[in-house]
């Protein structure tokens, strides 16, 4: 009798445990693989540092979103801004959507130019612009580009819905990719607080002296 119920446990916590691989499985089938293709950067200065800096914080940005499966497609020859190279880039890497487009720098200020496509379509792709007075000032906006961007691959058509749940802050690449990030996001703050031109220091003026009075 004791063998016959520790048989049934057995057969039933195999059974759980097959039911909970199903559930994961199906779980991370149900995520929209979305490829990540290298920025086209436009700068006459730290080109291939701005563009793998772009690349890990959206990366950071749209994996807190666990609905979503980014794919980072590192080779910077398919950095690109035509949607057909692009959609091409994005199947070879296995998304269902790829995400491409260019960095400008002018001066201080800096302008992103994001376009956003199924890889199997062959409509205008959907755009997303940001532009800062600084390179400081842009990466708070990166924040507000990655939600839009999410909210239409999950098929929102204004803000990001509620995120399914985001990878945990544990070891392992997002760790470290997430370190990588909050490093490069410090580094341009120092940068930019370090080519904030001083006021200029105005002289205190002074008056002439007045006529002195004639003695009678």
């Amino acid at each position: 009798m004791r063998h016959r119920s520790f048989r049934s446990c057995c057969h039933a916590s195999l059974a759980l445990a097959a039911l909970l691989l199903c559930a994961a499985g199906a779980a991370s089938a149900e995520r929209v693989p979305v490829a990540l293709l290298p920025v086209l950067v436009h700068s006459n200065e730290s080109r291939d540092y701005l563009q793998q800096g772009l690349s890990d914080m959206l990366v950071a940005r749209l994996g807190r979103d666990a609905r979503l499966a980014v794919i980072e497609v590192p080779e910077a020859a398919t950095a690109t801004t035509d949607a057909a190279a692009a959609r091409a880039a994005g199947k070879r890497a296995g998304g269902a959507w790829v995400v491409f487009g260019s960095f400008t720098r002018f001066g201080e200020g800096a302008s992103l130019d994001l376009q956003l496509a199924r890889v199997d379509g062959d409509g205008e792709p959907q755009k997303f612009f940001a532009q800062a007075a600084t390179l400081g000032a842009m990466l708070p906006m990166l924040d507000g580009v990655s939600e839009r961007i999410t909210a239409r691959v999950l098929g929102g058509a204004g803000e990001a819905p509620p995120a399914a749940g985001a990878p945990d802050g544990g070891s392992g690449e997002v760790a470290e990719l997430r370190r990588r990030v909050e490093a490069l996001e410090r580094a341009v703050d120092q940068l930019g607080a370090a080519r904030m031109p001083e006021e200029p220091k105005v002289a205190p003026t002074v008056q002439p002296p007045g006529p002195r009075p004639e003695r009678e």
